[in-house]
């Protein structure tokens, strides 16, 4: 969850503000707190708690340093809690992303041998861990062997002021490494170094990285046995980090929905054919994810149904208990943005072992679940800054409904349905409809409650829906399938309780209306998303008649509603309280 950034040998001499910078690019990953270590012959350290968005900080000339931004599990918010984190002679520096499990039984041996801790944190073991063991070793070996003694999903980073060396130790959580001209960075993900360089690293579980003035060395840090390194160039560019004219991320993430969605029908062609195949051979198919990539393959079971293709969908949180289903016969589909879930990532795992053929459908380039799958779709949204994921749900979406099609014979005409969403969303996604969605969100701002119903493929896009108001605007929300409505749901309407109805053109259009009508008649406000005018509708946003793929712009409407909820009630809509882009701990 927390961002990791580091610069060794930065040829402008800039180390502190290429860190501030780079950290900038990685907020999203953390925001309770924020630190820096800048090695200038002695380590020169700020911490702050808070956002990082508008500090500004004077930094001596320096060539390397060292940073993160942080997303709290152990220890509060406060500065002495914030990373990095020194050792007692304060000579190295440590920053941290992950939970050490067993932290408690290392401080409790450390402190017998006279250390002393100035914070909360688990982190701060890991510095005292090194001080103990370069006592009698280099700064690699105590380096590795510290990382050797945590428990846990972690990966570290740590600057030593005696030779500007930085080395990073990864377990689970994700790092890469940026080769630009001679000058190296570290970090959580591409994004900071973007603009220097696009060659990079990408370190995997099990592997140790040295960051020094002459270069890059990776190793094994079980075995301390030198690697080989393996370079790739990314292909996001710099200008899909950045906000371009817009306020916010989120916003800009939102609009980019008119080309990332279209464009998946370019994309994974290949791959499409391949699993297209296997789920014509009467496979058993299994989908996991998290959040809104979970309700993508919610959706996505709706696509295969249509096409008479049984699939059964996960949490991947609550996969482990029907994993034992998965055999050789077992397609199972893991989505993630990020590819660094680490509940997805257990289930992918455990689908593996049980000798499942796992496919991966991700965002972010070089990520674990892409390294662990046999089959990767990379949906090519783009740099997804905002922590509310848009563009990706979408891109992942489109995806999955052409294998469907694929799967059904429907390959080409699949593709040709998507492409032809480019003219759809540039004529309907304009400054019109969102003036619209302005003023129905502040006829909303106020409320404390707000209900979606949908049925049939629009009951994930109300769950999709509801999502985004909630991590947006803090407004409780809550989707619920029309069929519950006399089941108990219908108790909570009262008179004016905001509900919204998301339908399409559709077998469940008569259903889903005479849904809407029971809550009117008990005097609540329907609020039609759909590309039709009906009487039950007390407000409607018009969306276009695009057949299933109505879902789409059905989910985009409650994108730009939770973003303009979120605005109006004062909440930042790109780094929602509490949440974080990439959970990479349980």
């Amino acid at each position: 969850m927390c961002g990791i950034f580091a610069i060794v040998n930065d040829q402008k001499s800039q180390a502190g503000i290429t860190v501030l910078q780079g950290l900038k690019k990685l907020e999203y990953r953390g925001y309770d707190s924020w630190g820096i270590a800048v090695d200038n012959k002695k380590l020169f350290v700020v911490k702050q708690i808070g956002k990082i968005s508008q500090a500004k900080v004077n930094f001596p000339s320096a060539k390397t340093a060292l940073g993160h931004t942080r997303w709290a599990t152990h220890g509060g918010v406060s500065n002495e809690n914030a990373h990095p984190h020194l050792d007692c002679q304060k000579k190295i520096a440590v920053v941290h992303n992950g939970i050490v499990e067993n932290h408690q039984q290392l401080k409790n041996k450390l402190v017998a041998k006279d250390h002393h801790f100035l914070s909360q944190t688990d982190t701060e073991v890991i510095a005292h861990l090194i001080e103990e063991n370069l006592k009698t070793k280099s700064f690699k070996q105590a380096v590795f062997t510290a990382f050797r003694q945590l428990r846990g999903s972690n990966a570290i980073a740590v600057l030593d002021s005696q030779t500007e060396t930085v080395i990073s130790c990864r377990y689970g959580s994700p790092l890469v490494v940026g080769l630009g001209q001679q000058e190296y960075f570290l970090a959580s993900d591409v994004t900071p170094f973007l603009a220097r360089t696009k060659k990079v690293v990408f370190i995997e579980d099990g592997q140790g990285v040295v960051l020094a003035n002459k270069g890059v060395e990776l190793y094994n840090w079980r075995t301390g046995k030198k690697e080989k390194i393996k370079t790739e160039i990314v292909d996001w560019q710099i200008e899909d980090a950045q906000k371009n004219g817009q306020p916010h991320f989120l916003i800009k993430e939102i609009l980019e929905q008119k080309k990332t969605i279209p464009q998946t029908s370019n994309l994974n062609q290949k791959q499409t054919k391949i699993l297209a195949e296997k789920i014509k051979k009467n496979n058993k198919l299994v989908m996991f994810a998290c959040g809104t990539a979970y309700y993508c393959t919610l959706a996505a079971q709706y696509f295969l149904a249509d096409k008479g293709i049984e699939a059964k969908t996960y949490g991947a949180y609550e996969f482990l208990p029907f994993a034992s289903f998965c055999d050789q016969q077992t397609i199972a589909l893991a989505v993630s943005q990020s590819g660094e879930t680490a509940d997805t990532l257990e289930a992918a795992k455990k689908a593996k072992e049980k000798g499942a053929f796992l496919v991966a459908v991700v965002n972010a380039p070089g990520s674990t679940l892409e390294r662990l799958a046999d089959l990767v779709f990379k949906v090519g949204a783009g740099p997804e800054i905002a922590v509310v994921s848009t563009k990706a749900f979408t891109a992942q979406l489109a995806s999955l409904y052409l294998v469907a099609q694929a799967a059904a014979g429907r390959g080409r005409k699949g593709r040709k349905e998507i492409k032809q969403l480019a003219g759809v969303l540039n004529n309907w996604l304009k400054k019109d409809l969102q003036q619209k969605i302005i003023q129905l969100a502040k006829t909303l701002v106020d409320k404390e409650d707000i209900y979606i119903l949908g049925k049939n493929l629009n009951y994930p896009g109300a769950l999709e829906f509801a999502l985004k108001i909630k991590e947006t605007s803090y407004i409780h929300s809550e989707a619920f399938a029309s069929g519950e409505l006399k089941h108990g749901v219908i108790s909570l309407i009262q008179k004016d309780t905001p509900c919204f109805v998301l339908a399409a053109d559709d077998r469940a259009k008569t259903d889903i209306l005479s849904s809407a009508a029971e809550v009117k008649a008990r005097g609540g406000r329907i609020i039609g998303i759909a590309p039709f005018k009906a009487k039950e509708f007390n407000d409607l946003i018009q969306t276009p008649d695009i057949g299933q793929l109505t879902v789409f712009v059905n989910v985009i409407v409650g994108q730009l509603l939770g973003y303009y909820l979120g605005v109006g009630r004062g909440a930042d809509p790109d780094k929602p309280r509490n949440l974080a882009k990439s959970v990479t701990v349980k």
